[in-house]
C-alpha cells in the first residue's frame, strides 16, 4: 500500500522554506498554553506536568487523569493498555468521543473513520498530560463535545545530557525507560527507548502468562534556522509494539467474589500483537514576534492482529455475556461449564468460535495554523486560524475458527478452516478550518470562536463488493467569557456546539452526535487556589456505537445508533494549597466531580448499545458507566530530597446499562476507594530512587461488567526503581 501524501507535503514545505517556529516553541507543544495561562482560560484546562507525573511514575493513563476534574474512566485490563476516557459525560468506551492528540496532532488510528482509540501512546514517555474543556475545544475536532487530551512527548534538551530509569515491580513487572538528547549548535536531537513488561496479575487454568510486552522507540531532530525571520524545523519519528495476553472474557458475580483475578480456560488463546509507526515534522515560520505560522505534516500508520474467544458455536446458543450473567438459568450452565473447561466440546453446536479481528490503519495529514496579536478598537486580539487537511482509513480482515474444548485445553476442530467474518475498508476525508479570537479589554477577555468541518466517508464491503459513501458539512460556533474580577477572583462562562461525525457505512437514519454545551464557574488565584465549574451538556442526539468493548454482537460491530436527546450535566471542582512548616511542606489537591445524566426520549435499543440489545431505554434513564461522585485526594509531605505523598480515589456505584432508580445489583458496578502511596528520595544530584504501591490496601473491587462478564480492577503491586541521570 503506497501513501503518498506525506512525501508530496514535505516537498512542497521545503521548497516554500516558510513554515518554522523559534526553537522554545518547539520544546512543549501545549493546548492549554503552559502553566502561566491555566488561570485566564475561558474553559476548564488541567495540566499535569512532569513533576506530578514523575511523582507516582505511573504507566496507565487513567491513574493519571484521575485528578483531573470533569472526568469519567472506565478500567479494563488494570494497566491502562486500551484506555476508556469520557469527559463530562461521554461515553468512555475507547476514548471515542475525546479528540486524543500527541504533540497537538491526532494519535488515534483513525480518528474518522473508525475513532475507537485502540492504540495509545505510552504515558511513560511523556513529559506532561494536558485536559482541555469548553468553548475553545472547538478547535480541536473531529470529536468537539467532551473536549481534547493532549500528550506533550519529552522535549529536547538544552544540554547534552540522559537518564536511565529502572522500574521493577511485583507480578514481574519491569520498565526500562532510557533517553539522550542535546543540541550542538543549529542541531539538536533526542534518542528514546521504553521497554516494560509483566506475566500479569490474572490466572489462567494452566498457568499461561496473562501479561504484556510493549516497545517504544522515538528520535527528534530539530534544525534552526536564523535570519531576517526565525524557523525551525523538528522532526519526529516513531515505532512501537505491544504483545499482550488481556481478554474480554470476564467473570460470573459469583466467581468475581470468590477470586476475582482468576480467568477461565476458554480465554487462553486471547492475544494482541500490534505494531506504531509514527511521522511528524513541524516547521514553524516567526514573521515577527507577534507572528507566526506553524505547519504540522504527520502520518501514523497501525497494524494489529487479534486473537479472542467471540462465542459458542450454535445459532441457537446465548451469547456469552448472558450465560456470565445468569450462569444457572437453562441451558447457560453447560455453556458456563464450557467456558471453565469443565466440560469438553461434544458437538459442534458445543464448540467455541475463536477470531482475529485484524486490522490496518493509516491516519495523515497537514496542518497549519496562524497566531497573531493586534489592537483595534482599544482591544487586544489574540487571533488564531488554523486548517487541517486530513485523510485516514482502516481495513478490517476479520477471521473465525471453530475450537474444541478438551480437559481445559483449547483445540481446533478437526477439518476446521478460519473463515472471514468482515472483510471491508472505511476511508474518511476531511477538511477542517477554524477561527479563534480573544478580544482582551483590561481584566475582561471574551473568546469567539467558530469551526467547520467537510467530511467525506466511504466504506466498502469486499466480501460483496458493495459500498457506501455519506458527506457531512458542519459549522460550530462557540463563545465564551473569562473575567478578572478582583486579582484573586475570576469568573467564566461559555457555550457552543459540539459535534461526533458518522462512521462510514453506517444506516442513512443514523444523524451525528450533537448537543449545546454550557458552563459557568469561578477561579480563585493565591495562595489558596481553587476552580468550581458548573455544565451541561444537552444532545439533539446522543449517539452510541457497537464495538467488541461494549458486548455487542460480533455481526453488528462498528454499526452506529441514535440515542435521541439526552442531557448531562454536574459540578467539577479542584483545590491546591501547599502549606509550609520549618523545613517541611505539605502539598494538598482535591478534585471532585458530580455528574447527572438523562435519556429525554423513549426508544428500542435494537444493537445492546445502551442496555440490551432489543431492550427498551426509557425517558428519564441514567446513561451507563456514568458514576454520580468522583473524589481524588492527594496528601504529601516533603522535605528537603524526599516526598511521601498518598492518593485516594473515590467513585460511586455506576451502571452497567442504561436505567432509572435504585440500582439491581446484576446492573450494578459497587463502589469504591483505591489508595496509591509514592515516596522519592532524591540521593544526590545524579542518582534518586523511589518506590510506589498502587491499591495500596489491596481493595477488590469491580471495574466493569462488560464485554463479557464482570472484571477486576488492579491488585495492590509494589514497585521499586532508581533513576541516573547523565
Amino acid at each position: 500500500m503506497k501513501y503518498a501524501l506525506v512525501p508530496l507535503s514535505v516537498s512542497i514545505l521545503l521548497a516554500n522554506n516558510a513554515l518554522a517556529e523559534a526553537p522554545v516553541e518547539l520544546q512543549g507543544v501545549y493546548i492549554t498554553g503552559g502553566s502561566n495561562e491555566l488561570m485566564t482560560q475561558p474553559g476548564s484546562a488541567t495540566l499535569i506536568d512532569d513533576v506530578e507525573l514523575e511523582t507516582f511514575e505511573y504507566t496507565d493513563i487513567h491513574r493519571v487523569l484521575n485528578s483531573v476534574p470533569g472526568i469519567n474512566l472506565q478500567e479494563e485490563d488494570g494497566y491502562g493498555l486500551r484506555p476508556n476516557i469520557g469527559i463530562r459525560g461521554t461515553a468512555p468506551e475507547r476514548s471515542k468521543k475525546v479528540t486524543i492528540m500527541e504533540d497537538g496532532v491526532l494519535s488515534g488510528p483513525a480518528p474518522y473513520s473508525a475513532p475507537a482509540a485502540y492504540y495509545f501512546p505510552n504515558v511513560s514517555r511523556m513529559s506532561a498530560v494536558e485536559v482541555f474543556k469548553g468553548p475553545s475545544a472547538i478547535q480541536y475536532g473531529p470529536a468537539t463535545i467532551a473536549g481534547a487530551l493532549n500528550l506533550v512527548s519529552r522535549p529536547i534538551p538544552y544540554e547534552a545530557s540522559g537518564e536511565l530509569d529502572a522500574q521493577y515491580g511485583q507480578y514481574n513487572f519491569q520498565r526500562y525507560n532510557a533517553y539522550y538528547g542535546g543540541q550542538s549548535g543549529k542541531l539538536g536531537y533526542l534518542v528514546e527507548g521504553l521497554t516494560m513488561s509483566t506475566d500479569g496479575f490474572k490466572e489462567l487454568p494452566d498457568d499461561s502468562n496473562t501479561g504484556f510486552v510493549r516497545n517504544d522507540v522515538t528520535l527528534k531532530t530539530s534544525y534552526e534556522i536564523n535570519g531576517k525571520y526565525n524557523q525551525s524545523l523538528q522532526l519526529k519519528l516513531g515505532y512501537a509494539d505491544e504483545d499482550s495476553n488481556e481478554t474480554y472474557l470476564g467473570l460470573t458475580r459469583d466467581d468475581f467474589n470468590d477470586d476475582p483475578y482468576q480467568r477461565y480456560a476458554a480465554s487462553q488463546l486471547d492475544n494482541m500483537q500490534w505494531e506504531h509507526y509514527q511521522f511528524q515534522l513541524t516547521h514553524v515560520f516567526e514573521l515577527s514576534h507577534l507572528t507566526k505560522f506553524t505547519t504540522d505534516i504527520y502520518q501514523n500508520t497501525f497494524s494489529r492482529d487479534w486473537f479472542k474467544l467471540n462465542g459458542i458455536n450454535s445459532s441457537s446458543a446465548p451469547s456469552i455475556d448472558t450465560v456470565l450473567k445468569n450462569p444457572t438459568t437453562g441451558s447457560n450452565a453447560s455453556y458456563y461449564e464450557l467456558l471453565t473447561g469443565e466440560r469438553n466440546s461434544t458437538s459442534s453446536t458445543t464448540m467455541l468460535r475463536v477470531g482475529n479481528n485484524g486490522r490496518t490503519y493509516v491516519s495523515q495529514g497537514v496542518q497549519s495554523r496562524l497566531n497573531t496579536s493586534f489592537n483595534l478598537a482599544g482591544l487586544t486580539n489574540d487571533l488564531e486560524v488554523g486548517l487541517r487537511i486530513h485523510a485516514d482509513q482502516v481495513e478490517r480482515d476479520h477471521t473465525e475458527q471453530s475450537y474444541n474444548m478438551v480437559n481445559g485445553d483449547l483445540v481446533a476442530a478437526a477439518g476446521s478452516e478460519k473463515y472471514s467474518t468482515t472483510n471491508n475498508k472505511g476511508e474518511a476525508q476531511a477538511i477542517a478550518l477554524y477561527a479563534k479570537n480573544n478580544l482582551t479589554l483590561d481584566k475582561t477577555t471574551l473568546t469567539l470562536g467558530l469551526r467547520t468541518e467537510s467530511i467525506e466517508t466511504k466504506l466498502t464491503n469486499n466480501l460483496n463488493n458493495d459500498s457506501k459513501s455519506s458527506s457531512e458539512f458542519v459549522v460550530l460556533p462557540g463563545a465564551g467569557v473569562y473575567s478578572q474580577v478582583t486579582d484573586s477572583l475570576g469568573v467564566l462562562a461559555g457555550v457552543y456546539k459540539g459535534f461526533t461525525s458518522t462512521a462510514p457505512g453506517q444506516d442513512g437514519e443514523v444523524d451525528p452526535e450533537e448537543s449545546i454545551n454550557y458552563e459557568l464557574g469561578l477561579r480563585l488565584q493565591g495562595e489558596h487556589q481553587v476552580e468550581l465549574i458548573g455544565f451541561m451538556n444537552d444532545y439533539s442526539n446522543f449517539k452510541g456505537t457497537c464495538t467488541g468493548s461494549n458486548s455487542c454482537d460480533t455481526a453488528n460491530i462498528d454499526q452506529e445508533s441514535n440515542g435521541g436527546e439526552a442531557v448531562v450535566y454536574g459540578v467539577e471542582s479542584s483545590y491546591k494549597y501547599e502549606p509550609n512548616y520549618k523545613a517541611f511542606s505539605f502539598p494538598i489537591q482535591l478534585t471532585y466531580t458530580y455528574t447527572q445524566s438523562e435519556f429525554q426520549t423513549t426508544f428500542t435499543d435494537e444493537l445492546g448499545v445502551f442496555t440490551d440489545a432489543g431492550a427498551s431505554v426509557n425517558k428519564g434513564d441514567e446513561m451507563a458507566y456514568l458514576p454520580e461522585h468522583r473524589l481524588n485526594v492527594k496528601l504529601g509531605v516533603k522535605h528537603m530530597d524526599w516526598s511521601v505523598v498518598l492518593s485516594a480515589l473515590y467513585q460511586s456505584d455506576m451502571r452497567d446499562v442504561a436505567g432509572q432508580g435504585d440500582i439491581p445489583q446484576a446492573q450494578r458496578i459497587d463502589a469504591h476507594t483505591v489508595l496509591d502511596l509514592a515516596a522519592n528520595y532524591q540521593v544526590n544530584p545524579m542518582v534518586g530512587v523511589y518506590s510506589t504501591v498502587d491499591n495500596l490496601l489491596g481493595e477488590e473491587y469491580m471495574a466493569a461488567a462488560q464485554p463479557m462478564g464482570y472484571r477486576p480492577g488492579k491488585p495492590r503491586a509494589i514497585h521499586a526503581g532508581v533513576k541516573v541521570a547523565f
